[in-house]
């Protein structure tokens, strides 16, 4: 079946793997990004800052990705500086819900959004913090079918990223160490992005409504 699919953050290492599991020739695409990225001419892109998707004229969107986030260093996932918390909240809080609230205004009835594992709206953490509150704001707009993947550190080489030393020491070590994370720890085991990729757009697939969390049992 036929759909007209909406992504944003497709020049991402999930946005982009999520793209490339998608059917671009059965399926209508439409990319919500700040720069136009290099892809099948028959996918339609739409430049925003994400700040006036009211601008936007409405059109049919029947599922909606959301793979957007702050690039934060391996230190500022346990704590970010106080100066810094309001520009991450203005993408990982309103940017989503900007988008989130534009596919619904334009009659989606499935989304899914990238979200961590522990998010939670009470976590004094505020990276968690922030993604556990955004995924409440999600829940109560209603949509038919709602997925939020929760990966740990997600494997996988980004696209004009600089090699950082810090980064591949640690993913030696925690590819390492998350050998022995057994039961409710395995889901803190490093994913490759590319498993993420995949099990979220076979539940978007799937004909199962709802709410739906996807955990590190869930990439396969």
């Amino acid at each position: 079946m036929s759909k007209k699919i909406l992504i944003a953050g497709a020049s991402g290492l999930l946005g982009s793997k999520i793209l490339n599991n998608l059917d671009y020739v059965a399926n209508e695409i439409i990319l919500l990004a700040r720069t136009k990225i290099d892809c099948d001419e028959r996918i339609i892109q739409i430049q925003t800052d994400f700040e006036n998707l009211q601008d936007i004229d409405t059109q049919a969107i029947d599922d909606v990705y959301i793979a957007i986030g702050t690039k934060l260093s391996l230190s500022e996932l346990l704590y970010i500086k106080k100066s810094k918390r309001d520009d991450f909240k203005k993408v990982d809080f309103e940017y989503v819900k900007n988008i989130a609230s534009f596919g619904k205004r334009c009659g989606a009835k499935s989304l899914s959004f990238i979200s961590a594992i522990g998010a939670n709206n009470r976590s004094l953490n505020t990276y968690l913090n922030v993604k556990g509150s955004i995924e409440n704001r999600i829940i109560k707009m209603n949509f038919n079918k709602t997925i939020f993947a929760r990966p740990s550190h997600l494997l996988g080489k980004r696209k004009g990223e600089a090699f950082n030393i810090a980064i591949y020491i640690f993913e030696i070590v925690t590819n390492f160490t998350g050998l022995f994370l057994f039961g409710p720890f395995k889901k803190f085991r490093n994913i490759d992005a590319a498993k993420v990729a995949n099990a979220v757009v076979d539940s978007m697939d799937n004909q199962q409504n709802g709410l739906k969390v996807l955990e590190y049992k869930d990439f396969k």
